[in-house]
């Protein structure tokens, strides 16, 4: 798809507002679908006429100040990005469209920064609503960025953050454009677009990769019993370590040792050198929520 993309650098808060107000952006472009969680199309329309609209909450303002953590936060999860603070406004102008990502990594990939309550994230169910793929699709859409990732940093106890991969999507893209185009259409002849489908568009961008177990019955039942198990197991492995450890000290360099009823060896061995050819696997991690407040 070939788009004309247009970059500027933010010189104030005013000036990058009323840019804003000239675009539909994609922290605005799930009212369009009627996905957004805080905007109507109603509303939007309300903020591109100037309208007053929702004061700054809690949650915004919580937002705002944590939203600096992410690159400290991305480190020490062990990513392997470089977050850097993105400073500008990109825009398709032929289409309106545009977008001020939070955070660029390397030069080719975003990542977008959301921070939510742990109440949220139960209503959430383990992953975010569509409002915030589709706006992170868009950054991409709009900035000609190959990757991005949605990053969703839950607000209680050692504020864990969960990522979440978010590729290039031509459909889900060519739906987007779509919807702004109607958007505008109805716009310049005086009238609100009506809701752009999104059921095909959910679909379209469930990849798959994470599944609600909640009405599952027998889930609840053993993963508390894994983690008592878990438990002992941990307990058990640690104090056949300290054995092991009175053992070897005992028998020294010594290969084999004997004291009555038992026979002790500790021999040396070896192996041939190999190369491990690189490899996929899966970890399992099992995680009761209420350790995110410890």
């Amino acid at each position: 798809m070939v788009v004309n993309r247009e970059v500027r650098e933010i010189p104030s808060r005013g000036e990058w507002l009323q840019w804003r107000r000239g675009d539909i952006t994609a922290s605005k472009i799930a009212a369009l679908f009627d996905e957004h969680p805080y905007l109507t199309r109603d509303q939007l329309a309300a903020d591109m006429r100037g309208e007053p609209g929702e004061m700054p909450n809690s949650a915004m303002r919580a937002g705002n100040i944590l939203e600096a953590g992410f690159p400290f936060a991305v480190r020490e999860d062990g990513k392997g990005w470089e977050l850097l603070k993105a400073t500008t406004y990109h825009r398709l102008p032929d289409h309106r469209l545009g977008c001020t990502p939070d955070f660029w990594i390397g030069d080719d990939g975003l990542l977008q920064a959301k921070t939510v309550s742990r109440e949220k994230w139960e209503e959430w169910r383990g992953h975010p609503p569509l409002a915030y793929t589709l706006q992170t699709l868009t950054e991409l859409l709009v900035t000609g960025r190959s990757w991005g990732v949605l990053a969703v940093m839950i607000r209680a106890g050692g504020y864990p953050v969960h990522y979440f991969d978010v590729p290039r999507h031509e459909a889900a893209e060519r739906r987007i454009l779509d919807a702004v185009g109607a958007w505008w259409a109805a716009w310049d002849a005086g009238e609100i677009a009506a809701a752009a489908p999104s059921a095909e568009l959910a679909a379209e961008v469930d990849d798959g990769t994470h599944r609600d177990l909640s009405n599952d019955n027998l889930l609840p039942v053993i993963l508390p019993e894994r983690v008592e198990l878990k438990a002992t197991v941990s307990a058990a492995e640690k104090r056949l370590k300290e054995i092991d450890y009175e053992i070897k000290n005992r028998l020294g360099p010594a290969r084999t040792g004997w004291l009555p009823g038992w026979s002790l060896s500790y021999p040396k061995q070896s192996r041939k050198e190999t190369i491990i050819p690189a490899s996929q696997y899966r970890t399992l991690r099992v995680k009761p929520l209420e350790t995110e407040d410890a």
